[in-house]
């Protein structure tokens, strides 16, 4: 590709991945400083026009890295420089992945709290257990009076069969 300093709008479209009407929009658009005509008489964007676009659509085009090589005491140390657009590519992702975080934050938050209220739940299921438990040995406790109840009272009508009229009724053997 060319160097930055001037494209046409088919270029910057299949940079920016628009179609070459809608960049063909967004050229008209610009300031008349941002757009030129070139030697053929087609309209070109600058680099500040190009800059321009890719703060309207968010993306970065023009990044790039030049390496300078320093001299020191110890040795030769590679710094790299970085323009405008990498620094603003740089906020963005930086901006994106604080967003990201914070909904991580909060799904997180939410997690403790739902493990929590299951904690709750958990606990009340083991209660009622406790609850049930109780209610069937006091049920069985029950059945076994009951059952032994009419046990001694059958063994108290058969010795009452027994006895005569008056021997039951003045409770005599």
């Amino acid at each position: 590709m060319d160097d930055m300093k001037t494209k046409t709008v088919s270029e910057l479209a299949e940079l920016f991945g628009v179609t070459r009407q809608a960049m063909n929009k967004r050229v008209k658009s610009l300031d008349t400083k941002f757009v030129e005509k070139n030697e053929k008489n087609v309209t070109v964007v600058n680099a500040e026009g190009i800059h321009e676009l890719e703060g309207l659509y968010g993306k970065v085009v023009t990044a790039k890295a030049e390496v300078l090589e320093e001299n020191t005491d110890k040795g030769s140390e590679i710094a790299i420089k970085a323009d405008d657009a990498t620094s603003a590519a740089y906020e963005m992702i930086s901006a994106l992945m604080k967003d990201k975080n914070a909904e991580i934050e909060r799904l997180n938050s939410q997690l403790i709290s739902k493990d929590q209220q299951i904690n709750v739940k958990d606990a009340q299921i083991a209660e009622k257990d406790e609850q049930i438990k109780k209610q069937q040995e006091l049920m069985e406790k029950a059945l076994t009076d009951q059952n032994q109840f009419f046990t001694d009272l059958q063994e108290q009508l058969k010795t009452t069969e027994n006895k005569g009229f008056f021997g039951r009724l003045f409770g005599k053997k």
